[in-house]
């Protein structure tokens, strides 16, 4: 089956091309723009007759729908081949990174490249799981965030808190997470988080 915008069965070769250079001009088509434009040789008189008898609007239409197709065809392929060669180069990415991950010795890392660490890579696995990597502030009576909580807390609170998460989180023994905790917390009590 022949497309729309191809030339039809009746019309002259003449009234086709007259037609192609009014398809071509795009959004900015106009029969005027067809008779003014040097390169066709009808008047605006016979445009207008070709223009009624050979449907020319519906035709153009249907070429405009068509390029439109083929320009998204064209961008969603190339925003696949895009993911594909993004996730190759994080797998990429990630393998050095895990390499170098694995020389680290724990004991290396002061407390606070700990911490660092350890938001990352929470961020990373909610990411990873689609959920949201901040907790956002909330407004409703009762529900305090984490700096609120932190703030509310007192330094033996604090301290046990870090053995927790120095501990079951990161996987040290009670004795270390304890020499950590202090280190974190140490003389910085009731210093905020954000401000350490």
């Amino acid at each position: 089956m022949r497309d729309l915008w191809e030339r039809v069965t009746g019309e002259s070769a003449k009234a086709y091309v007259h037609f192609a250079l009014y398809r071509d001009m795009g959004s900015e088509r106009s029969l005027r723009k067809v008779a003014e434009g040097g390169e066709g040789t009808a008047k605006i008189r016979q445009l207008e007759k070709w223009s009624v008898r050979w449907r020319w609007v519906e035709r153009a239409q249907a070429y405009d729908d068509e390029m439109d197709r083929q320009l998204r065809a064209k961008k969603e392929k190339a925003r696949k081949e895009m993911a594909e060669r993004h996730a190759k180069m994080a797998l990429i990415g990630q393998g050095t990174v895990l390499e170098r991950f694995r020389q680290i010795k724990p004991e290396e890392l002061t407390p606070s490249q700990a911490v660092q660490w350890f938001d990352t890579l929470t961020k990373i696995e909610r990411l990873a799981l689609g959920e949201p990597t901040e907790i956002q502030r909330s407004e409703h009576a009762g529900t305090l965030d984490i700096e609120a909580r932190y703030r509310a807390m007192t330094p033996e609170e604090r301290r046990a808190e870090f053995v927790r998460i120095f501990r079951d989180e990161l996987g040290r023994t009670q004795e270390e997470a304890e020499a950590l905790a202090h280190q974190a917390v140490g003389a910085k009590a009731d210093v905020p988080l954000s401000e350490r």
